[in-house]
């Protein structure tokens, strides 16, 4: 091959080369949170994928004798009874939305199970990890009233707080598990509402079968 072959070629290579579009940087990979959403007294809350085991509509309910008025009643969801829980009234926020958009949530932590009442699902939420916040303003925390002790921190994304909430603390919490009414009401009468309640909150029982 000529010379003058061997110019022309090592000309367009260096055209090339020097008019190609450089490669696109490798995008880096950003850790992920998912969680369920859920409104309560109008706050957009976050559960952690794996706490919620169902989420329902608000199922038929049978009351319960002497508890507080936080407990609606039992529920018979495919063979086990389930307390059924107004979050709204346990934590004394109010309610923000129809009752045909309340939804249960469905909370299992060993040998307890309830059903927490919200007012909306809000479906799958994702987040980066690196949006979480665990210092909130002292005046968020003031307007999460009762939730404040179940938070500890909060998602940002779209200009929206989702603050996350672990739900089987509430489980566990001792006013949670103090449901029987103790004003003038007889020792046995609120021996029989704690034993109901106690029967709903053991998963596998049913009055049916008994």
């Amino acid at each position: 091959m000529s010379n003058e072959a061997l110019n022309v070629l090592h000309d367009i290579k260096a055209a090339t080369v020097k008019h190609a579009a450089a490669l696109p940087h490798k995008e880096e990979v950003q850790a992920q949170w998912q969680g369920l959403g859920f409104l309560v007294g109008g706050i957009r809350l976050v559960s952690k994928l794996g706490e919620v085991s169902e989420l329902l509509q608000v199922p038929r309910l049978t009351p319960l004798p002497a508890v507080k008025s936080w407990v609606m009643g039992i529920a018979n969801v495919r063979g086990r009874l389930i307390p059924i829980i107004d979050l709204h009234e346990f934590l004394q926020l109010p309610t923000t939305l129809p009752m045909n958009q309340w939804r249960v949530l469905v909370v299992e932590d060993g040998d307890l199970v309830a059903g927490l009442l919200v007012e909306q699902s809000l479906g799958i939420q994702h987040f980066l990890e690196e949006s979480y916040e665990t210092q909130l303003a002292e005046s968020s925390r003031g307007d999460l009233a009762g939730l404040a002790a179940y938070t500890s921190g909060a998602f940002r994304h779209g200009g929206r707080v989702y603050h996350e909430v672990q739900l089987k603390s509430i489980l566990r919490d001792e006013k949670f598990l103090d449901v029987a009414l103790t004003v003038s009401t007889p020792q046995s009468v609120q021996d029989s509402g704690r034993a109901d309640l106690q029967e709903g909150l053991t998963p596998g029982v049913n009055k049916e079968q008994q």
